[in-house]
């Protein structure tokens, strides 16, 4: 019979070698529910005023304001100075990376053929189409989007 070991276990390697990484890398189970609110609750705290229509919900840089877009009729997001929501400085982003417009009765995203995709609540695989719920997190590049529809 083995016995436990006593006291903590030290991590291994690849736990070390996770352990600085973000939401952008994918965490599971009860961990990416709390993580999902937590950056949450990260980007609607700072907001004067919460939505109250549907909207993507950023910072546009690390200790920058927080900022809620109304999507409307629909609107992009990208590097480029046409895009609803320009974010010159925003590594891994695409000039124009991806749109998010009312279709079918609710709200659908759509990668404009980025580099280096979209994903929806940071799970590994990136999205082409997808219709959005609220409470939704959307990463592209190294920024994260929050979608809300209080509607």
């Amino acid at each position: 019979m083995t016995t436990p070991p006593s006291g903590p276990i030290p991590p291994t390697e690849s736990e070390l070698a996770s352990a600085g990484q973000t939401m952008i890398r994918p965490v599971r189970g009860a961990d990416l529910l709390a993580a999902r609110l937590e950056a949450a609750a990260a980007l609607l705290g700072p907001l004067e005023r919460q939505p109250v229509e549907a909207s993507l919900v950023f910072a546009r840089e690390v200790d920058a304001g927080v900022e809620a877009v109304p999507i409307g009729v629909g609107i992009t997001v990208g590097r480029g100075s046409d895009c609803t929501i320009c974010l010159p400085e925003t590594a891994g982003l695409s000039r124009r990376h991806f749109a998010v417009r009312p279709e079918f009765g609710g709200w659908l995203l759509e990668d404009l053929a980025s580099r280096n995709g979209t994903t929806v609540n940071a799970l590994d695989e990136p999205v082409t189409r997808r219709m959005l719920r609220d409470g939704d997190l959307i990463f592209s590049g190294d920024a994260m989007f929050l979608f809300v529809n209080p509607g």
